[in-house]
């Protein structure tokens, strides 16, 4: 095969679909975790602001993630309409 990587299309277009499946379940979870922090909101002292702060950068990172995983999906979306395009696939 001369050291050559092989892709079906079909195998990218399963990429797509886990990329897809995988952000839904961080959505999920995100709010999941939105939904245990308003619950936070009477709890006080030092014990409570260090969890707030951990769920805050939780907040921050997945949000960091999901713009990372979008950006591989729409990259992997171009590439896939290019390998259409280059096979006469619509």
């Amino acid at each position: 095969m001369n050291g050559e990587i092989l892709l079906e299309l079909n195998d990218l277009q399963q990429a797509e679909r886990e990329l897809s499946n995988l952000l839904v379940t961080i959505r999920a979870d995100v709010q999941e975790a939105k939904a245990l922090y308003n619950r936070l909101h009477d709890w006080k002292g030092h014990s409570a602001n260090v969890l707030r702060n951990r769920i805050e950068t939780f907040f921050e990172d997945m949000s960091r993630k999901i713009q990372e995983i979008e950006q591989q999906k729409a990259e992997l979306l171009r590439y896939i309409q290019h390998m259409k395009q280059i096979d006469g696939i619509s």
